[in-house]
């Protein structure tokens, strides 16, 4: 099939030049009219479709805009310009858009007197047998490198782990074009006009991996895997918490650093980079993000674990339960440094994700509900009658997965500076589409928290568990204890 033919108006002698690679060679030089076009559009008429033979993306659409004097590339989800992802990217000379096996290179302006005319791509004739052998030697080859890593990935591991100060892990699997944000207006970053008069001075104290910790009461003790679950499942509760003058901590297994930075649909001012965000620079925003949220929710105490974080793009990328605790360091080691952190600051009730069970949840999620249940287990047998209630989160979107199964709700329909707490506390994740766009979206339409009470002490209640009585909604005849 012949290519089609580009025609370049003549009135303007200006042209975009781009230079069209593929595998480490040229196989075109792009003259594009002075003029806004799109670049890319399977579905439409972009003007790189004849030239880009074996790329089909069906989603992806790429505009050249011009701004400001400069030209732009705007796209409907992110592509790699010089090998980070971007939605828009003013061009510079020799900006590389990787776009599948292709390269193209923005060459700036071309000025003639005749319109030049584009070099078209060239004719590629695979041969099915020589293709055959090429796609096996790329399996193969990616086979030995995982080999390899797999070899040493224990040496890498005890040596980040014994870096008690280190933010973040760059992630072992290559950044995964995420559409969550397609055709979405972002949640404001500025503050919707709210009363928040009554939120908790808060004097956070923050500890990293390894740090030694301080003694200090708390009457309750939150358990999870990622900055942002924080406020995500446990804001309303610890906004209620903490106004009614408890004293709460937090354990954060991870620091985010293998997720999606929300760029360029976050601010971008003194504290947020004009950059895509990976490994330990989105770590370390995302750390802060998480001080600045449990302030707003009234925390006393934020300990870091900083245990590797997996990237995950796909259920495909998910993790064994059992290989990511042997990841962590072990089941052993897990449970101790919990029990430990439990031992010093003599938690009445304790809070975690629920382990494997029924419900669809986050692998990282399971992993640290399992490895929570069984910390708890160990702490009431070494201290017998300190702890007062131990609860799990219950997603208020598969309330199906518990069926019997009394509950303990926090409804923040009657009081609304619950879920203004939360809402400030969500909006502090700027980096995360997951807090501050859906986590918007969810607590518009569920302004309620559920959890399942795994254990609660036969003992009169102390005040720390004065609204769980009030709060339980029974689906049983008699609760259980």
């Amino acid at each position: 099939m012949k290519n089609k033919e580009k025609t370049v108006n003549t009135v303007s002698n200006k042209y975009l030049s781009f230079v069209l690679m593929y595998q480490r060679k040229q196989v075109a030089l792009l003259n594009i009219d002075h003029k806004e076009c799109t670049l890319y559009d399977k579905i439409g008429d972009g003007f790189l479709n004849p030239y880009l033979k074996g790329f089909s993306d069906k989603k992806l659409k790429l505009r050249l805009m011009k701004d400001a004097g400069s030209w732009q590339l705007e796209s409907n989800r992110e592509v790699f310009v010089n090998g980070v992802a971007w939605r828009k990217r003013i061009l510079k000379d020799n900006d590389k858009i990787f776009l599948g096996e292709y390269r193209l290179i923005f060459k700036g302006h071309f000025v003639e007197d005749i319109s030049p005319s584009p070099v078209h791509e060239k004719n590629f004739k695979w041969k099915k047998g020589l293709r055959f052998l090429e796609v096996a030697a790329v399996v193969l080859s990616a086979s030995f490198l995982w080999y390899c890593t797999s070899l040493n990935h224990n040496t890498v591991e005890v040596t980040v782990r014994d870096e008690s100060q280190v933010i973040g892990h760059e992630s072992e699997l290559p950044y995964n074009f995420s559409e969550e944000l397609d055709n979405v207006e972002d949640a404001p970053y500025v503050q919707k006009e709210r009363d928040l008069k009554y939120a908790v001075d808060s004097l956070l104290s923050t500890y990293a991996p390894g740090e030694a910790l301080v003694p200090q009461k708390l009457d309750i003790l939150f358990i999870h895997a990622h900055p942002d679950d924080e406020s995500l499942d446990y804001g309303l509760y610890m906004a209620e918490a903490s106004l009614a003058g408890k004293s709460i901590g937090n354990i954060i297994f991870t620091d985010g650093d293998s997720g999606f930075d929300k760029y360029p649909d976050r601010p971008i001012d003194g504290f947020y980079k004009d950059m895509y965000l990976k490994g330990a620079d989105l770590a370390e925003v995302r750390v802060q993000e998480a001080q600045n949220a449990l302030t707003v929710l009234g925390s006393k105490v934020y300990i870091r674990l900083g245990l590797w974080n997996r990237a995950y793009t796909s259920e495909e990328a998910s993790k064994s339960v059992g290989t990511l605790i042997t990841e962590w360091g072990g089941q052993d080691e897990l449970i101790n440094k919990l029990v430990n952190i439990m031992e010093i600051f003599r938690p009445e009730v304790i809070v975690s994700p629920d382990g494997p069970c029924d419900a669809s949840e986050h692998f990282e999620h399971e992993a640290v509900g399992l490895v929570s249940e069984l910390a708890v287990s160990v702490y009431m047998e070494r201290n017998p009658g300190s702890l007062e209630a131990y609860l799990k989160l219950v997603d208020v979107e598969q309330l199906g997965a518990y069926p019997d199964v009394p509950l303990l709700e926090i409804d923040a329909v009657e009081d609304r500076k619950y879920r203004d707490l939360k809402y400030a506390a969500l909006m502090m994740h700027q980096t995360q589409a997951d807090a501050s766009y859906f986590g918007i979206k969810r607590l518009e339409k569920y302004p309620v928290e559920y959890y399942i009470v795994n254990y609660r002490s036969k003992s009169p209640l102390d005040s720390a568990l004065a609204f769980l009585d009030k709060k339980m909604v029974e689906t049983l005849s008699e609760p259980t204890y």
